[in-house]
């Protein structure tokens, strides 16, 4: 390999496995895994050690796949050094679901042709279908397909993972939990417990993001594609859940946008940037989010009350609007004034920056005060009467 790179990939060089041998992996690891499960707890006596590191593990593996392979890889959220892609290539290969290069690709193209015949994997297929079944019969690409990766193409760690992904994948998913176990006690209990049955549970909750999250959950940002958010998805999935932000927003390198949202892949990237490991994370504008929410609500309400909608109702829907713009784009300014101000302190400005804190929380406030009006008079126009 050259200094850069290879000569540049093809698509036909992303080596589809045969649909057949994908087949019988995904349908016959959950068998093969429960039945090993089963004969290694009747075999040896219980390691609590054993299953503490396949928890362990499936975070490792899994939130390589959340913070590198999606967020990181596929949408560019963010920046990692060198060290921190290498982890994310290793373990997300223990997640065995493709190399950086070809998982990125799928989801590139479910993006941008989302819901359509050229999306990898439509939930408009089928349950099933954007589940497993996509990986289960021979993939095609669009022409221009190669186009979508050439950026991941000239990152060295993504190329040489993809070009000896086999080999990794199979040790960092079987053999690397056999010797953990070996090291615990119980080769067998790492095989079988730390590498097949973390594996295919970790499998299911992924797939689950293209099939349960586009049929199940609620459409709090946009109704112009099937993706939804699910706080169920979101616990089993490092974050994953709250797929309509997600698609919304594809590059926020957050999913869960709130503190309390349960999003550790946006923790674990938070902490990376705080060790010097990452830079540039990238954030979706809170009048872009907040807009988006309130233009879902009153499509919500648009669509219940169509036959009853009067001029009085648009005016009192706008004005509602305009407040809580109005209010956020004050509470926006006054904290970008003080952050300024306070890059550039002097004695001469402290009297100002005790003046903006109390501006600021005041701004809050009554930002605070007109999302809730905002709130209670949407709510309360979705559970009144059809005939309003």
């Amino acid at each position: 390999m050259s200094n850069k790179t290879d000569p540049k990939l093809q698509v036909a060089e992303i080596d589809n496995h045969s649909s057949v041998v994908t087949s019988i992996f995904l349908l016959g690891m959950p068998i093969a895994a429960i039945a090993a499960t089963i004969y290694y707890s009747m075999t040896e006596p219980f390691n609590p050690w054993i299953w503490i590191a396949a928890v362990v593990y499936y975070y490792m593996t899994g939130m390589s796949i959340t913070g590198g392979y999606h967020r990181l890889f596929s949408h560019c959220a963010y920046e990692a050094k060198a060290p921190v892609k290498l982890f994310y290539a290793l373990f997300g290969a223990g997640a065995f679901q493709h190399s950086i290069l070809k998982w990125s690709l799928d989801h590139r193209l479910h993006h941008r042709h989302v819901d359509t015949d050229q999306d990898p994997y439509s939930i408009n297929k089928g349950f099933f279908y954007a589940h497993i079944g996509w990986m289960m019969q021979p993939q095609t690409y669009p022409a221009n397909a190669a186009a979508f990766t050439r950026d991941l193409e000239r990152d060295k760690i993504v190329y040489w993972q993809h070009r000896h992904y086999m080999a990794i994948a199979i040790f960092m998913a079987f053999g690397f939990p056999a010797i953990v176990g070996w090291m615990m006690g119980s080769w067998l209990g790492g095989l079988v417990v730390i590498g097949a049955l973390r594996l295919v549970a970790l499998h299911h909750s992924t797939f689950f993001i293209n099939s349960w999250c586009h049929t199940f959950g609620k459409k709090n940002y946009t109704d112009e594609h099937s993706a939804k958010d699910s706080l169920l998805m979101a616990f089993f999935t490092f974050g994953e859940g709250y797929h309509n932000f997600h698609h919304t927003f594809a590059n926020d390198y957050r999913n869960g946008i709130r503190w309390y949202h349960w999003d550790p892949t946006k923790w674990a990237i938070r902490f990376t940037a705080f060790c010097g490991m990452a830079k540039n994370l990238r954030t979706t504008p809170d009048h872009a989010i907040l807009a988006k929410k309130m233009q879902m609500d009153e499509s919500q309400v648009r669509a219940k009350l169509s036959h009853r909608w009067e001029v009085a109702l648009e005016e009192r829907i706008t004005l509602l609007k305009q407040n809580v713009a109005t209010a956020q784009a004050k509470w926006i300014h006054l904290k970008e004034e003080y952050q300024a101000l306070k890059k550039s302190y002097s004695d001469a400005s402290h009297a100002r920056l005790d003046e903006l804190r109390a501006e600021i929380k005041r701004a809050r406030r009554e930002f605070q005060w007109h999302w809730d009006e905002w709130r209670t008079y949407h709510m309360a126009l979705k559970r009144a009467p059809v005939r309003f």
